[in-house]
Formats: structure tokens, sequence, C-alpha cells
């Protein structure tokens, strides 16, 4: 029956699933270890091969995991980031971050730099929504750190320093998320990315001016002198909606400052902060 099942999983999944869940009864107390951790892992593949079964494929990979764990803690390894990632894609943030602590803080993955990159950004979301914003920060920092080398995704890498940097203000490191934003937006700026580059300018340009004790952290107003002027340049080459919408932000949030820096304006609680695409629509 499970040799059926395996044949039929590319073409006919939904059959395969049911065939493999009756072998799995039957050959409970008659199958070793690895024959019952492998029929685990052909149904982890039915299921993952039709729509919108992620609670179902993450409760299958958990017990694939489980069973493989005193066998292969390589196969066991995958089979939790297996699970992790459709607990994550369900929206089940604390089983997501449950099953990718396993092999991620145990250091058992050993997937590609860019899968695993892709990876720890899908823990780090998962993080966040639960509130746990430190970690969510290391996370992104460790993504990011596996694409910046030059021929890695240099879009994805910028995005992964600024979702940390977010993160980081968010737990209060916020030197620490100055410099990301910095960093965001030099790497935003070297793609030519002109409205990604902005808000990382604009959140770093607030954190200067926020400093500890009421003092400042930088030159606050330089940072957006410099970006003032790079979206004048973009308007005035090509006024596209999207760039002069941030040319409005910039100026807008230029005299919030400037209000604060002189005691007139609101206090931090007005300020926007500017975070990468999947903060935007949540703010």
């Amino acid at each position: 029956m499970a040799r059926l099942a395996a044949a039929r999983l590319a073409d006919a999944p939904v059959a395969a699933e049911e065939q493999l869940r009756r072998a799995l009864v039957i050959g409970l107390g008659a199958l070793g270890d690895r024959e019952l951790a492998a029929m685990r892992t052909q149904l982890v593949t039915a299921i993952a091969a039709q729509p919108r079964r992620d609670p179902d494929l993450a409760r299958a990979a958990v017990s694939a995991a489980t069973c493989w764990h005193p066998i292969s803690a390589a196969d066991s390894a995958h089979l939790w980031i297996v699970a992790g990632r459709a607990w994550h894609r369900a929206g089940e943030h604390a089983e997501a971050v449950s099953a990718f602590d396993r092999p991620l803080l145990g250091g058992h993955s050993n997937y590609p730099p860019g899968e695993l990159a892709q990876v720890r950004a899908e823990y780090a979301e998962s993080l966040n929504h639960l509130g746990r914003y430190r970690q969510a920060a290391w996370q992104f920092t460790e993504a990011a750190r596996l694409l910046a080398s030059p021929t890695a995704d240099r879009h994805r890498h910028a995005d992964l320093v600024w979702s940390a940097a977010v993160a980081r203000e968010c737990c209060g490191q916020e030197p620490e998320a100055l410099g990301g934003y910095l960093r965001a937006a030099a790497l935003w700026g070297e793609q030519g990315k002109i409205v990604a580059r902005a808000r990382c300018l604009r959140a770093a340009a607030w954190l200067q001016l926020r400093g500890p004790r009421g003092r400042t952290r930088g030159p606050w107003w330089m940072t957006l002198d410099v970006l003032l002027a790079e979206l004048h340049r973009h308007v005035a080459a090509d006024p596209a909606a999207h760039v002069t919408q941030e040319l409005r932000r910039t100026r807008a949030q230029l005299a919030q400052m400037c209000a604060q820096a002189s005691g007139s304006g609101p206090g931090h609680a007005g300020m926007e902060r500017s975070g990468p695409p999947q903060w935007w629509s949540a703010r």
C-alpha cells in the first residue's frame, strides 16, 4: 500500500494521502522506525502538493520530524523547518516559532545560504508578530548576513537590513537601529531605489533627533537636507507620483522635526516609523 501511494504522489496526491494514512495505521506495530518515518515523510509530500493545506502540512511535518529525531538529525531538522514555514503561512506564529526554534537555534540546518536566509526571515516575521522584537532583529540580521556577498540578491539583502533596523527600534535598541537604517539607505541608494531610501533616511533622521535625555544623536537636519536634494533631482527628471509623494512626506516630517526640536511640536508619539513593505500596511 505504501509503495502504491508513493507511485501516486506526483499525479494523485489526494489519493496518495489517503493510502498513506491507511498504511500508517496498519503498519504502526509491524514496521520499523525508519520505515514509519519514511512513510510520514511521504505523507508530508502528498499534503504539500495540495493547495490550502498549510495547517495539515504543519501537523504532518511535526509528526515526521519527531519520528526522524532519533534516526537522522538532518531529516528531522528539515521537517521542523517545513512545519515552521507552513505554520508561518497559516498565520499561526506561536506554533511557527516553536517549530523554527528547534533547527535554527540548535544549528542543525544545512540549507544553502539563499534558502536559509528566507527561512530565517520567516522565523523573524513570526517573532515580530509575537512582539519578540529583539530575537526578530537577530534573525533578520543573520538572514541579511547570509546574503551579504556581491553575487547574492541585493534587493533582498537591503530589505533584511531594513527589517532588522525596524525590529531593533521596536525593542529599544535605537543606536543599533540608527546604524541599520543608514546602512539600508546606502544599499537602496546603490540600487537606485529612491522610495525605500527615503523612508530609511527619514527613520534615521527621527532617531538622530530624539536621542537619550533629550539630546540629539546626530545631524538630523543634514540627513533630511541630503534626502530633499535627492528627491528634488528625481522629481525634476521624472515627476512620478510615488516620488512626489515621498517629497511631500519628507517636507512634512521636516516641519514636524523642526517644531519638535524647537520645543513647540508634538512628542515622539506623533512620528512616522518608516519600515519595510510588510510594516507599511500594518501601521
